[in-house]
């Protein structure tokens, strides 16, 4: 697995506040088009031959419950892989709150898929009539973003704990990704033969640390299916879990209902 970035994981934490992920965002349309709408979104992906994973997120801790009396913190989520005709990938997050109509954010990452970097990051956001935009192109070899690394990790999981250097905005944070034990976890009502894979942030004299832990959870099958995404910034904790009918859609990969 290659180089990753914080970008994603401070996205989703950054929701207790509802702004766009750390760096210098710039107040612009975006150049790419994009789809707010999550059963539009997940219907172009299908007929793009892509995949698109209905989920759920809540924010928890004792800040998570704290946002909730002043913004959403519990709603809907989209993750979607969309293969493009360019030798590249697209893979997005689509967050809302069903209560909020029209209010979103919205991550998204471009690989290439010859060289496994990240060629491009994008997010956008709108909340209480107010939104941002941010979009970059990535000439950097060695660095690969968060949304990128979930597909790698999907698809070319470490064997053993790794380094990795976190992108963001241009900024760089060392840290390491670690495979966790195989584990049975309960998702959504059911429980689920996963894999795990925990990415921290390593001491770096002379450098910011990466502040934020996240872990990423995978069917163990053949589809190694994103099944959880754990967050914690501080005193926020963020999951976000597949639902129960994107579960049984997909014929309750490695799983069986328990309690």
């Amino acid at each position: 697995m290659r180089k990753k970035s914080r970008s994603l994981a401070v996205a989703l934490l950054a929701l207790t506040a509802v702004v766009a992920i750390a760096g210098e965002n710039r107040d612009l349309e975006l150049t790419r088009p994009i789809e707010i709408d999550p059963a539009r979104a997940a219907r172009s992906a299908s007929e793009r031959n892509g995949e698109a994973f209905e989920m759920r997120w809540k924010l928890g801790g004792f800040l998570g419950a704290l946002a909730g009396l002043f913004v959403p913190n519990r709603g809907d989520a989209l993750l979607t892989f969309v293969p493009g005709d360019d030798g590249k990938e697209r893979i997005a997050l689509l967050i809302t709150a069903p209560k909020r109509k029209g209010e979103y954010y919205l991550y998204g990452a471009e690989i290439d898929l010859a060289s496994g970097t990240t060629a491009a990051v994008w997010s956008s956001y709108h909340f209480k009539g107010k939104g941002k935009g941010s979009e970059t192109e990535i000439d950097e070899p060695d660095v690969i973003d968060l949304a990128s690394g979930i597909y790698h990790l999907r698809h070319n999981p470490p064997a053993e704990t790794i380094r990795a250097t976190l992108w963001s905005d241009g900024d760089r944070y060392l840290a390491e990704v670690e495979p966790l034990r195989p584990e049975r976890r309960k998702i959504s009502g059911h429980k689920l033969e996963v894999q795990g894979f925990k990415v921290r942030g390593v001491k770096n004299p002379g450098h910011e640390e990466f502040d934020a832990t996240f872990t990423v959870y995978f069917t163990r099958d053949g589809r190694a299916t994103p099944v959880e995404i754990l967050g914690k910034r501080g005193w926020v904790k963020l999951r976000i879990e597949l639902t129960e009918e994107q579960i049984t859609r997909l014929g309750r990969p490695a799983s069986s209902t328990g309690s």
